[in-house]
């Protein structure tokens, strides 16, 4: 416990190196959307996905997909949605595993090193990177990091880019679902892992969903971590209080509703000695859906490094076992 707690501390020190040189505060300028509207607030529609294939090595045709994004932010490069691809270029009925990253992650890197030479060498299936608002290349040049102003005291950004990555997302099911004969499968990590909640609670296309290390309530996360922190230094010195907070944020709650797609096709993932998304937090998601299966490993978010080996084999193993049946 006490070697997980000290490099998820060390890792958090090195976090906050880089932190917003300004206050990203603005109060709530539109009006807090209701819970009992969150199926009109995430709707989503049709769209087409674009592909762009560079190339074509060891089975697959590999590149980036990209189409508009149905949430309009009104930062430019954030409008595009835009992520990697890999299709295999044999098989048509084969897997399609959408991968979501985590906050402030500036690649999919991590991601990569965990799951895609396993899938890549031995089960050949259908890749897909899905970038978050304000990250990678969705990143405005204004913007000290990644993720920068997707999480932030910007109280109606942060909700309107959790809409923005839900209905896009939602988007890119349904397409690959009409245009693609294997099932869908989701992978979030950390923030990755509350997008791909989020969605469960609201699109029945998905057939397997595994969600690792994840976040539950928003405002949990940046009223009660360190990650959060200067987040909560900004809103504190603005008046906000976490009562407003959790109210102005509730509608981001994935444990406001139960998952449309089947329960036991759901694998949760959770670090007991997390510093970034506390076992609380996860332990009230997991509860609010009827506990669906989960593991508990004993380390602390850094397991996203340390644990790879781990988690690659857990969650391909049960992904697996649920395409048999």
């Amino acid at each position: 416990m006490f070697i997980s707690k000290l490099i998820d501390h060390y890792a958090l020190y090195d976090l906050h190196r880089r932190r917003s040189a300004n206050s990203q505060f603005s109060s709530v300028i539109n009006e807090v959307p209701s819970i009992k509207d969150r199926e009109s607030f995430y709707q989503s529609f049709k769209t087409d996905v674009n592909y762009d294939i560079q190339y074509s090595k060891e089975g697959y045709d590999v590149g980036s997909f990209s189409f508009p994004s149905l949430f309009s932010s009104g930062d430019t490069p954030n409008d595009l949605v835009n992520g990697e691809v890999f299709l295999n270029n044999h098989h048509d009925e084969v897997p399609n595993v959408i991968f979501i990253h985590g906050w402030r992650m500036s690649s999919f890197d991590r991601i990569k090193k965990i799951f895609h030479e396993r899938i890549a060498e031995e089960l050949k299936w259908n890749m897909y990177y899905f970038t978050l608002p304000y990250h990678f290349e969705r990143e405005p040049e204004t913007s000290l990091y990644s993720g920068e102003f997707m999480i932030s005291a910007n109280i109606s950004r942060t909700i309107d880019s959790t809409r923005q990555a839900v209905k896009d997302l939602r988007a890119l099911i349904q397409w690959i679902k009409k245009n693609k004969k294997g099932p869908v499968v989701l992978i979030g990590v950390s923030l990755g892992g509350f997008i791909t909640n989020l969605v469960a609670t609201l699109e029945s296309e998905i057939d397997i969903l595994t969600s690792i290390f994840y976040a539950n309530r928003l405002s949990y996360s940046i009223w009660n971590t360190i990650p959060g922190k200067f987040i909560r230094k900004d809103l504190e010195e603005h008046d906000v209080n976490y009562e407003d907070l959790t109210s102005y944020w509730k509608i981001t709650d994935p444990s406001q509703a139960v998952p449309k797609m089947k329960k036991d096709n759901i694998l949760l993932i959770s670090a007991k000695y997390d510093q970034y998304v506390h076992i609380e937090d996860a332990d009230h998601l997991w509860e609010a859906w009827g506990r669906p299966p989960r593991y508990i490993y004993k380390g602390g978010h850094a397991g996203i490094v340390l644990n790879r080996k781990r988690i690659a084999v857990d969650t391909l193993s049960f992904i697996q076992n649920k395409l048999k049946r």
